[in-house]
């Protein structure tokens, strides 16, 4: 029956203006705030350089050989497992071991865990194993990490 009467009674649809979004159109206005920005910003890098200059080092030398060396932190962990693995594995040298292991088994690891860890649900509480292979790949960066840094 309320349906009948809905049916009946046409209802007019009130009409909506376009509604204004105030602020700052990007060109000009917001394009000359940047970069009036960058220009500060340039200058004062410019004024502190030319006010408080970097000294120069000692001359590049090929043959002094600075120490320690190190290499960049992202890839202190894999200098670490080099140090630390010092065994030849039959024809394959220590060397070769200590450089290729990690980064294979590092990203071996990333590789494979969509195909290990099959569980679709997001919360970490309910994924123990791909949280726990997590936390042993992590300490293990972080333990060779140490490592090359103490028997550098």
């Amino acid at each position: 029956m309320s349906l009948i009467e809905i049916e009946k009674h046409e209802v007019e649809e009130e009409r909506h203006e376009p509604v204004r979004i105030r602020g700052f159109p990007f060109f000009p206005h917001f394009l000359l705030r940047e970069v009036v920005v960058m220009c500060l910003i340039a200058g004062s890098l410019i004024l502190m350089a030319s006010l408080y200059p970097a000294g120069l080092l000692k001359p590049a030398d090929p043959f002094d050989t600075p120490t320690p060396i190190y290499p960049e932190w992202y890839f202190l962990y894999v200098f670490g497992f080099l140090k630390f693995w010092t065994w030849d594995i039959g024809p394959i040298e220590a060397k070769v071991i200590g450089v290729t292991l990690p980064m294979v088994l590092w990203y071996g690891l990333l590789f494979m865990v969509p195909f290990i860890d099959r569980n679709p649900s997001s919360d970490i509480r309910k994924r123990k194993f791909a949280v726990a292979m997590g936390v042993i790949a992590l300490l293990g960066i972080l333990y060779f990490t140490y490592y090359s840094i103490v028997y550098h």
